[in-house]
């Protein structure tokens, strides 16, 4: 429910944020005796709902100014932070407080409390705050190359050592456009790919960046093509604007919505299928999906079917299918992960069996993307955006 609601939960939970920093604050310049409980819990209430109105509003997919768009980032980014750092100081607090209890057992006065209270809160507000402001900067100069050799059973020669650059979660108009978008495509273009497969979430929450964003991707290229599909936040802009602008913009972008393609890789088909992603539930992770099982219906048995899903989850149903590989992404990688072992510890892990990397099925194979962009604030902890160039090998 909260990340269906994202940005009423965010608006939310950044008045009661406010509140609690504006308790930390009293209380560490007056003591804790000072904060005036019940006029501020008045207050927080009052402003995690001026919080619940407002934020959702600032990034409604509406046409809108570019000072309202650098409003709404800023405001969503603001929010954000202020979240992060009254978490940071309310996990001192309850850590504090339970070693107290313990303490007081041995007679530790509470002043002595209270002076660990001050450093520590302030050291883990301060040290948050840096987090993410480097995050934020991390995030935009990081992008990461990263070469995977895909073993797939049955693999014919022909198709032996074919290079996808695998994109996903571009999310044009939150933070990626202009000169920006075309250095991504000058670099998937250094890369020398025979196919590139972009798995969703192409735009973002802005209708007005769609256009423009469409003729920049439109400057992609490779030998076998280039296919996409439509995720979640293109649902949320709006499909079949999307959809027209790369039809007039950038008609060298196969969109795929429930189709096949047959592609002559030298002597041997390939055949690549996709859909839209439903827009709805994206945490669901055993939703069938009727499209999926129409594609299966008419699966080609004379080569390997390659499969462009946004959300991972179709991966089950799609290795029963018969699908020999599936790529997708979504999640980000978690977008917030531990460093150094981001894989298996991120925030995607709350809801996903697939946050990222590869997964095998039988003998299904699936490549989830950890994405290029954001999904609301524009930082990444952990979890590098990456263009994943995939090699495929004979098992």
């Amino acid at each position: 429910m909260v990340f269906e609601h994202f940005p009423l939960a965010t608006g939310l939970a950044f008045g009661v944020a406010l509140a609690t920093l504006a308790a930390w604050l009293v209380a560490l310049v007056a003591g804790p005796a000072a904060v005036p409980g019940r006029p501020l819990a008045l207050a927080g209430l009052g402003l995690a709902l001026l919080g619940g109105w407002l934020v959702p509003r600032l990034g409604a997919p509406r046409h809108r100014g570019a000072i309202m768009r650098r409003v709404a980032a800023w405001s969503i980014a603001v929010a954000f932070v202020t979240i992060a750092v009254a978490a940071a100081v309310v996990g001192v607090a309850g850590g504090l407080l339970a070693l107290a209890a313990l303490l007081a057992v041995v007679g530790l006065a509470p002043e002595r409390g209270l002076a660990a209270f001050r450093v520590l809160s302030v050291a883990a507000a301060a040290s948050t705050f840096a987090g993410l402001v480097w995050a934020a900067h991390a995030g935009r100069v990081s992008l990461q190359v990263r070469e995977r050799t895909l073993a797939l059973p049955g693999l014919p020669p022909a198709l032996q050592g074919l290079r996808i650059a695998h994109l996903s979660d571009l999310h044009v108009g939150n933070g990626l456009h202009g000169e920006a978008l075309d250095a991504l495509v000058e670099r998937v273009a250094s890369l020398a790919p025979d196919l590139v497969a972009i798995t969703g979430d192409l735009f973002d929450y802005d209708p007005d960046a769609v256009p423009d964003g469409a003729r920049r991707l439109g400057a992609l290229r490779a030998r076998l093509g280039v296919f996409a599909v439509l995720g979640n936040h293109d649902a949320l802009v709006g499909r079949e604007w999307v959809a027209r602008c790369l039809a007039e913009h950038a008609p060298a972008v196969r969109l795929l919505r429930g189709a096949w393609e047959k592609l002559d890789a030298g002597g041997s088909p390939l055949y690549v299928a996709g859909f839209d992603d439903p827009g709805h539930d994206w945490s669901a992770r055993s939703e069938r999906l009727p499209v999926l099982a129409d594609l299966a219906r008419v699966l080609p048995t004379d080569g390997p079917a390659l499969l462009l899903a946004h959300r991972p989850e179709a991966f089950p149903q799609a290795a029963e299918a018969g699908f020999a590989l599936v790529l997708a992404g979504h999640y980000h990688g978690g977008q917030i992960a531990l460093p150094g072992a981001a894989e298996r510890w991120n925030v995607a892990r709350l809801f996903s069996a697939y946050p990222n990397g590869l997964y095998r099925r039988g003998d299904a194979l699936l490549h989830v993307s950890c994405g290029i962009g954001y999904a609301g604030p524009r930082l990444r902890v952990g979890s590098h955006p990456e263009i994943a160039v995939l090699t495929l090998a004979a098992a």
